[in-house]
Order: structure tokens, then sequence, then C-alpha cells
């Protein structure tokens, strides 16, 4: 086997990126997250962790948490983790190893926003579910779907 092709193996075996399929693994990350989020929302409503007498700040004041935020930000996360995605994509040599390691840590990161809230601690848990609920359907999405096969094409 000749150096480039091992280096070449060696980058497909990481999972190069198939772009032209990272736009339907954004959609389906999008609604894959949002879904899941609702889902958790309504069995955390249910059980009475999420009620509407917490309010969540929103760009238009303070609101309890609806249905319609929940799949806004978690359609938002998703973009947003496809945008972060492709950059790494575009100069890292392994860039699903490095989305994964990123990933994690935007998670870890995104754990503080709920823990700044006055709300009780099975709300908090419930958002913090959310979190890696959005963030195992994106990064799991993203890091399958769009992957280069051996021999395949940009």
């Amino acid at each position: 086997m000749e150096a480039g092709s091992e280096a070449r193996n060696t980058r497909i075996a990481d999972g190069g990126i198939a772009w032209r399929r990272l736009p339907l693994a954004a959609l389906v990350a999008a609604a894959a997250a949002s879904i899941a989020n609702v889902l958790v929302l309504f069995a955390a409503s249910g059980a009475g962790f999420i009620t509407r007498d917490v309010l969540v700040p929103t760009a238009g004041g303070e609101s309890p948490i609806t249905t319609g935020m929940v799949v806004a930000s978690s359609v938002a996360g998703a973009v947003a983790a496809t945008a972060v995605f492709a950059g790494i994509g575009l100069f890292a040599r392994r860039p699903m190893r490095i989305f994964r390691i990123v990933s994690v840590a935007a998670l870890a990161l995104s754990f503080a926003m709920p823990l700044t809230l006055a709300a009780p601690v099975p709300m908090i848990l419930s958002l913090e579910a959310m979190h890696i609920v959005a963030w195992a359907a994106v990064v799991g999405i993203l890091t399958t779907l769009p992957r280069r096969k051996e021999g395949g094409t940009r």
C-alpha cells in the first residue's frame, strides 16, 4: 500500500465528511433533537417537574417553557453544531474525532444555563436531560449520516 493511500484510508476510517449528505444530516439532526426534547418536555411536565409557574429568560423577557421554545432551541443547537462540524471538517485530518471532543466540551458548558434558574431541582435536572438528549441525537446523526465511505466522493 502506498503512503498516500494509507493517509487517505486513515482519514476515511475516521470518517471524512460526505459534503453532499451534510444538509440532510443537519435536517435529520434538528428534527430528531426537537422530537426527542418535546417528548422529554411532555414527560417532565406530566410528572410535574416542569411547571408553567417557573419563568425562563427569552428574547422578549421571561416566559414559561413552551413546546415552541424547546423546538426552536433544539433546531438552533443543531444548526450551530452543524456549522461547527463543517468548520472542523474543512481543516481537521480527523473531523469526527475532533467534533466529538468539541461537542463534549460544548455539552459540559451547556449545563451552566439551567443552573442559573431559580427553579426546583427536578426542573433543572429535566432541562439538563434535554441538553443530553439533544447532544446525543445531533452528535450521533452528524457523525454517522454524512460519513464518507471508502472510495466515496465528497
